[in-house]
């Protein structure tokens, strides 16, 4: 008879250990997962900040009239001398409605463009849920006057476009950016 219970209480114990460890394993499994989809966006959002960063420092580059054609908090339309050719181009970012971005699971990402030369945007990204711009004057004052701009304030968010187990990973960036072409 103690024998039986010996075995039973065997049984039991290396269940409960078998549990703890497929458990284990669970926990392993979505954490690597949520690392691998923060990891994933966090290497998307460094591509769009290396371009964001480059094209807001060449605002102005080039050009002999006004810099800007349209600026508010969630667009920007600059104009540039992309190719240091002479020919003054238009750069013009700006996010779109979050239907746009229907073919994602995530209902808050929308899609980021970036037209040049009002060409139709080849591959736009997908998984910004905010873009934000402000603009300062040469005291560090918010302003709008379009010929009082010296810096730009960058905030961008991103979420990853496919959630894993309902959760998203996300992303956030903000940066003041002044093109040394508006200092003059």
């Amino acid at each position: 008879m103690d024998s039986h219970l010996a075995l039973i209480g065997s049984i039991v114990i290396g269940g409960l250990f078998l549990l703890g460890i497929l458990s284990y394993q669970s926990d392993l499994k979505d954490h690597s997962f949520n690392q691998t989809n923060k990891l994933i966006l966090q290497y998307s959002a460094m591509g769009i900040i290396d371009v964001l960063e480059e094209d807001f420092k060449a605002i102005g580059f080039g050009v002999a009239d006004s810099a800007f054609a349209v600026i508010d908090s969630n667009s920007i339309k600059y104009y540039v001398d992309l190719g240091a050719d002479g020919i003054t181009d238009s750069v013009r970012y700006f996010i779109s409605a979050t239907s746009a971005a229907s073919g994602t699971s995530n209902p808050r990402d929308r899609i980021l463009y970036r037209i040049v030369n009002d060409e139709p945007q080849v591959d736009a990204v997908c998984g910004v849920t905010s873009f934000n711009l402000k603009y300062f004057d040469d005291s560090g004052n918010e302003t709008t006057v379009v010929s009082e701009i010296k810096t730009i304030e960058v905030t961008i968010e991103l979420e990853s476009p496919e959630p894993y187990d309902g959760n998203v990973a996300s992303f956030f960036w903000r940066k003041k950016i002044t093109p040394p072409s508006l200092l003059f």
